[in-house]
């Protein structure tokens, strides 16, 4: 398990943009773009505030969960104000360093998207997909976006924290998938609706302990457990939850990166490897942090073909990525490959200023590293460099 945690533990990714430009107005909306991005570097909502669509953002929320009528009329007069709660709560915390990465950036007659990634320590990722337009005057407008570590638009989210802000038997009971569900059932999910508006994690459990199973099956109920338990910091809740989160989301591809996320706080190297496999086919943007953790944790499960294709992907996807070439020399390494090994050597020797000579490769905590050390091929490369 310890080698395990070594591969997995990489280095640090560089940041990659691919705008896609077919008129003046595009290259403007891509300048745009810019300006609303370093407003979210700096969790400054009167930037943000300036690019997003009231009536879209309004629209949009509304339409995902049947709201009370008082609750819309409060989030119609109180508009600003309740998303700016909401898209500070998604953003990476005040203090945290963590700045945005333009990783795709495709916009083309009045139309468009934005991939941008958030890097977090011990390498873990964070993309927000933004849905684009303009409007009338040439301004570009953000109508939604789609957040990997809530596996939901944006919108569906404030949808939620609408539901809960006054929560309702009847209001409950559209909400559930249950079909006819009992007076009982609709109780304890209009109260524990409460403790997730209030945030009382220790209320949530109180209420939870006392579910059935069909109760506890329910998506958002599955969905909310799992991040309480997580707040809690309370590990055997958390594997509780996560195997009931698992069955519900399993198939589910927007949640698939937030799954891996989890598998990988229990230390289920196998199953982490396969939900993001899942997510990154789904989420579909060329970038390299992802196939670079992918490479990672094929090694840490034992498919060093694997991990050097996806160390490829990576290194193809972002050259200017060192995370990738680490990978690559990794899963080289780890298959024997000394040759190839060589060619990522060589790059981040000559691209990223390091000095990779035997010793410090035998420092390395990934031990596979020492038998490369001691090989003919990189005796013969260390000295043709000195």
């Amino acid at each position: 398990m310890k080698i395990a945690k070594q591969i997995v533990t990489v280095v640090v990714l560089t940041v990659l943009a691919t705008p896609l430009f077919a008129a003046e107005d595009d290259k403007k909306a891509f300048g745009q773009f810019q300006e609303f991005l370093e407003g979210v570097d700096q969790l400054s909502f009167e930037m943000i505030q300036d690019y997003l669509d009231q009536t879209d953002l309004t629209n949009r929320i509304l339409s995902h969960q049947p709201v009370q009528p008082d609750v819309e009329d409060m989030f119609r007069g109180d508009f600003w104000n309740v998303i700016e709660r909401g898209v500070l709560d998604v953003l990476p915390p005040n203090g945290s360093g963590v700045k945005g990465e333009l990783i795709q950036f495709a916009f083309e007659n009045g139309k468009g998207q934005a991939c941008v990634r958030f890097s977090y320590p011990q390498h873990a990722y964070q993309f927000h997909r933004f849905e684009l337009r303009q409007d009338r005057r040439g301004r570009l407008k953000v109508i939604d976006w789609f957040d990997s570590n809530k596996g939901q638009s944006f919108s569906a989210l404030m949808g939620e924290e609408l539901l809960s802000a006054k929560p309702t038997k009847e209001t409950t009971r559209r909400l559930l998938l249950i079909s006819t569900p009992t007076d009982l059932q609709l109780f304890q999910a209009t109260e524990i609706l409460k403790a997730i508006r209030d945030r009382e994690a220790q209320r949530f459990f109180e209420i939870y302990d006392e579910f059935d199973e069909q109760l506890k099956r329910e998506p958002w109920i599955a969905k909310n457990a799992v991040n309480m338990a997580q707040g809690l910091k309370d590990i055997d809740r958390f594997a509780g939850a996560l195997t009931i989160f698992v069955d519900v989301y399993a198939e589910d591809p927007d949640m698939a990166l937030l799954l891996s996320d989890f598998y990988l706080m229990v230390e289920d190297y196998e199953h982490a490897f396969t939900s993001m496999k899942r997510f990154e086919q789904h989420f579909a943007v060329n970038e390299g942090a992802l196939p670079a953790k992918l490479s990672a944790l094929a090694l840490a499960t034992g498919k060093p073909e694997e991990a050097e294709k996806f160390a490829v992907e990576a290194t193809t996807n972002e050259p200017t990525a060192e995370l990738g070439w680490w990978s690559l020399l990794r899963a080289r390494t780890a298959a024997g490959d000394y040759q190839g090994a060589l060619d990522a050597l060589t790059y981040l020797e000559d691209n990223f200023g390091h000095r990779l000579d035997a010793a410090k490769l035998r420092r390395d905590k990934y031990r596979a590293f020492t038998k490369l050390a001691s090989s003919q091929e990189f005796k013969d490369w260390r000295a043709s460099r000195n």
